[in-house]
Parts: structure tokens; C-alpha cells; sequence
């Protein structure tokens, strides 16, 4: 399967993954030092709390270095799949519209942007630079340099080496651990119950509104009741207006068979 762990620069503060090496065998998804974006899948949340830097106008490579770096400080892992689902073709045959246009002042802002978050030497690392990358900065679960030293491309050094296997970095703090599952705004968290792991006050409120629902779900169970008793009803009525109609039906039509041809032939 195709394993990316190859990168090189491509200018300041830009990080252009390589071709992807192979890892065979796979018995399950192999931890993965780099992420791209030809083949992402993961929970909604990751796209909620690392989105897409949408300042980083008219960059083509680069821009996966430094997503991948936000998500693995924001504590999220890549991985390399066990079997093959889905295949790009880049050929020409395919008739794609080529590439994008590219603007100068776009190309020198984003290139001052990604070098900021990736620390590049000499690049702007002021309060205010810091401040202008709004929500799209690194994480507070893992450190740039920790991603530097287990990626194996060290944008702070420019330095790269060949990382391909690598090993689970644990979260610097795991207070957060659960922070995903949180309700944002009016929006439902379907993964509640990974809340209640040691979390007494947050257990009672479940059980609070486990009692809720209990009190609910009778009185639902109440009204759903009334209704198929009416919906019974219904079909009794039904039926035995139809077995009565047809018995009316069988009368009539023995006494025109049997019953008036009697009382005929005795008729003077």
C-alpha cells in the first residue's frame, strides 16, 4: 500500500510531499508521519477544529505540511490503509482543465503565513504575526518541534531525514482528551457516552437526563398506546362490517334460490 514518509522543501516555510513509498502486508492502518490531502478521511471534527486555511491563496505545494502539522498538534494521527479503496489517475487522457492561476501577492502572503506557523528561520514570529493566523494556528496536544523530530522534515532546522516508521506520541495534556464530544451551539453529540469515563458530574447530568427521557419515553409510551387501541378498533369495525355484509349477502341470495321458488309453487 502506498506509505507516505517522503518530503522536501519547495521555499521558504513550504513542504512538498514526495512520492509515497509502499509498506505490504498490512494488517491493519499503519501510523503515518505525513498527511495528504488526495486521500482524507476522518470524524467531522477534525474538519470543525483544524479547517483548512482558507488565506492560503494561490499555494499548491506546501499547503499539506502545514495542515498536517496543525492536525498532529491539534492531537489528530495519519494513517496508511490496509487495502486499497479508491485511485486517482493524473494522466492527461482524462481532459482536466490544468492548472490554477497564481498571483504574486497572493504567493508572497501565504508564503509569509506558512513560514510564521512553521517557524522557518527568519520569518516573523511576533505576537501580531501569531495573532493573524486566527483559528488556523497549531495545537496546544503536541508541539511544533515534536512534530519536527518524529516526521523526520524539521522546518525550524531545514532539515530532513527519512522518517518512514514511526511510533504514537502521546498528548502533552490529556485534560482535553474528551473535548470533541462537546456541543457546539444547539448541534447533538451522538458520542456522549465517551464523556462518562471518570466524570462523576458529568454522569449525574446523563442520569439526569436519562430520567428526563425515561419520564418522556412513558408518556410517549402513553399516546402511542391510545393510538393503536383506536387503529384496533378501526380494523374490528372494518372487519365485522365486512363479514356482516357478506352473510347479508349469502342470505339474500338463498332465499332467491331456494326460499322464493318454495313459496311460488304454493302460491294460488
Amino acid at each position: 500500500m502506498p506509505h507516505l514518509c517522503h518530503a522536501s522543501f519547495a521555499g521558504p516555510g513550504k513542504v512538498a510531499n514526495g512520492r509515497a513509498s509502499a509498506a505490504a502486508n498490512l494488517e491493519r492502518p499503519l501510523l503515518a508521519p505525513l498527511w495528504a490531502a488526495g486521500l482524507s478521511f476522518s470524524r467531522c471534527h477534525a474538519e470543525r477544529n483544524v479547517p483548512n486555511d482558507i488565506n492560503l491563496k494561490s499555494v499548491f505545494a506546501g499547503e499539506e505540511y502545514g495542515r498536517g502539522a496543525r492536525l498532529w498538534t491539534h492531537g489528530y494521527d495519519f494513517y496508511s490503509i490496509s487495502r486499497p479503496i479508491i485511485g486517482t489517475y493524473y494522466g492527461g487522457e482524462k481532459g482536466g482543465g490544468g492548472s490554477g492561476r497564481f498571483d504574486a501577492k497572493e504567493i508572497d502572503a501565504s508564503t509569509k503565513r506558512l513560514s510564521t506557523l512553521l517557524k522557518w528561520p527568519n520569518s516573523d514570529q511576533s505576537d501580531d504575526a501569531w495573532k493573524e493566523l486566527g483559528s488556523y494556528g497549531l495545537g496546544k496536544r503536541r508541539t511544533l518541534e515534536q512534530y519536527a523530530e518524529w516526521s523526520g522534515v524539521n522546518t525550524i532546522t531545514t532539515q530532513i531525514r527519512q522518517n518512514c516508521i514511526v511510533s504514537y506520541v502521546p498528548w502533552i495534556d490529556k485534560s482535553s482528551e474528551y473535548a470533541e464530544y462537546e456541543p457546539i451551539g444547539n448541534e447533538i453529540v451522538k458520542d456522549s457516552m465517551w464523556k462518562r469515563r471518570g466524570e462523576d458530574k458529568k454522569l449525574a447530568k446523563i442520569q439526569t437526563g436519562m430520567a428526563t427521557s425515561g419520564e418522556a419515553s412513558k408518556a410517549s409510551s402513553s399516546k402511542y398506546t391510545d393510538k393503536a387501541l383506536l387503529v384496533n378498533l378501526i380494523i374490528f369495525v372494518t372487519l365485522f362490517g365486512g363479514g356482516l355484509c357478506c352473510l347479508m349477502g349469502h342470505v339474500i341470495r338463498h332465499f332467491r334460490r331456494v326460499v322464493k321458488p318454495s313459496i311460488s309453487k304454493y302460491t294460488l
